[in-house]
């Protein structure tokens, strides 16, 4: 039985039920109409089925061959995909590729449009996108879960067969609720003030290795939330205070959402890196590391996350 799904057969099957006729099906794939009729009587015999109710002018699929027909039409699909990795394995096209980014990289938006452009360049590439926060980045490369991460803080020593390259830097800004206590409060604020107020923090995701702390006054209290689209819907409720990526704060500012003020000791720019397994070569990693170079299409998406010196 296992002879009978092969390609051929399958084509020759699929092709009778789409015309509902042995000789057009013939036509279709250039064969003679004999030989589509005895392909589908083998098939036939195979299954101990009947595929098609005969008439003098065309056949009709029974309920068994309709079933098969579905079923064929799933086997033809396998075997053209079969085709299609071969042939991208056999070009250095990675078959799956696991991109993690940074959660102050991560936007739907932008995770959307870099999906369109690598899904137009390498169709047949399999991919699949997380997010960490701070050292959860590291932590997923380092453990195979991801071959490559968007927005690596600069925080991992040189070595552990990683390869990596500066991409751009986040900005923050200090940006709490228009009527918190602290927004007529003169500039810039000292930190005695500060400890005052609960800190809204992003815990870092990392398992493996030292989590990063953000930014944290001694003896100040934290509250933690899951991701930073939480963190700033909590400062624009007055429920705390902290610093936001100036991307992330920049919209709730212009709407009045937000005010940002200068304090003592701000928080410095932090870079953020391309990393990928040293071992990752193929065309899809290479592609994405040129497309992070000035003029690159992947610089161009997130041009309005990252600053660039």
């Amino acid at each position: 039985m296992n002879s009978i799904f092969t390609e051929e057969n399958l084509l020759a099957f699929t092709t009778a039920a789409r015309f509902g006729s042995f000789s057009k099906a013939a036509g279709e794939l250039g064969v003679t109409t004999s030989a589509i009729s005895y392909t589908i009587k083998r098939m036939e015999t195979g299954l101990d089925v009947v595929l098609f109710v005969r008439n003098t002018r065309s056949i009709e699929l029974t309920e068994s061959g309709f079933y098969f027909y579905r079923k064929a039409i799933d086997l033809l699909n396998d075997f053209h995909a079969i085709k299609r990795g071969i042939d991208t394995i056999s070009q250095g096209i990675e078959t799956r590729v696991r991109i993690c980014i940074n959660q102050l990289l991560y936007t739907p938006r932008h995770t959307a449009r870099l999906l369109q452009v690598m899904k137009k360049q390498f169709p047949t590439c399999q991919i699949t996108v997380t997010t960490e926060v701070y050292n959860g980045v590291w932590d997923s490369i380092i453990n195979n879960q991801a071959n490559i991460a968007i927005g690596a803080p600069d925080t991992l020593l040189d070595g552990g067969g990683i390869d990596y390259t500066e991409i751009g830097a986040i900005r923050w800004v200090f940006a709490i609720a228009p009527d918190h206590p602290l927004a007529l409060a003169p500039e810039p604020l000292a930190e005695s003030q500060l400890r005052l107020y609960p800190n809204i923090m992003v815990e870092d995701t990392a398992h493996t290795i030292n989590k990063k702390v953000g930014w944290l006054l001694h003896g100040q209290e934290a509250i933690l939330v899951p991701d930073f689209n939480t963190k700033c819907q909590c400062q624009i409720l007055g429920e705390g205070i902290g610093f936001l990526p100036e991307h992330m704060a920049r919209e709730a500012v212009e709407n009045g959402l937000l005010v940002t003020r200068r304090i003592n000791n701000t928080r410095q720019d932090s870079r953020m890196l391309l990393a990928t397994q040293h071992a990752a070569t193929g065309q899809v990693t290479r592609w994405i590391k040129q497309q992070f170079a000035p003029q690159g299409v992947l610089t161009d998406i997130y041009n309005d996350l990252l600053w660039r010196a």
